[in-house]
């Protein structure tokens, strides 16, 4: 992967390695580019998709493997700090060969086909993400 910066060092777009891990290599380009708070959106396919749905009442992610190929028809995060490391959240819409859509929450397992993403970092310090007791989710503090 090699990112295209705008010229104010702000933004930046880049090809997805293919056959890669979706989430992981999302967080590499985050990283190569040390963006810390920003905004993201990704296109493409992958040939593997794995997503999470968060039940709300159990307070616990259902993870759903969904083998075959999909397109990304859309996929739209942001970028704040977990841990003390940049984290990339992720909701992605995708279609199957019918043209019927699933969405959910990235998580590990995707696996690029084909991708394209563009990230835009913010200003400021970055937002922290703490565990948020009434929800059971680690939200920005």
């Amino acid at each position: 992967m090699e990112p295209y910066r705008s010229k104010d060092g702000m933004a930046a777009m880049a090809r997805l390695t293919r056959e890669s891990d979706l989430l992981e290599e999302l967080t590499r380009m985050v990283t190569m580019l040390d963006i810390r708070a920003g905004t993201m959106q990704v296109i493409g396919a992958v040939s593997k998709l794995v997503l999470g749905y968060y039940h709300q009442d159990r307070r616990e992610y259902e993870t759903l493997d969904l083998p075959g190929h999909w397109e990304i028809a859309s996929g739209l995060g942001n970028i704040s700090i977990r841990d003390g490391v940049p984290f990339v959240h992720v909701h992605i819409v995708a279609s199957g060969a019918d043209g019927r859509a699933v969405g959910g929450h990235l998580v590990a397992g995707s696996i690029v086909f084909a991708a394209e993403a563009y990230v835009r970092a913010l200003d400021g310090d970055p937002p922290v993400r703490i565990p948020d007791e009434s929800t059971g989710l680690a939200l920005w503090g």
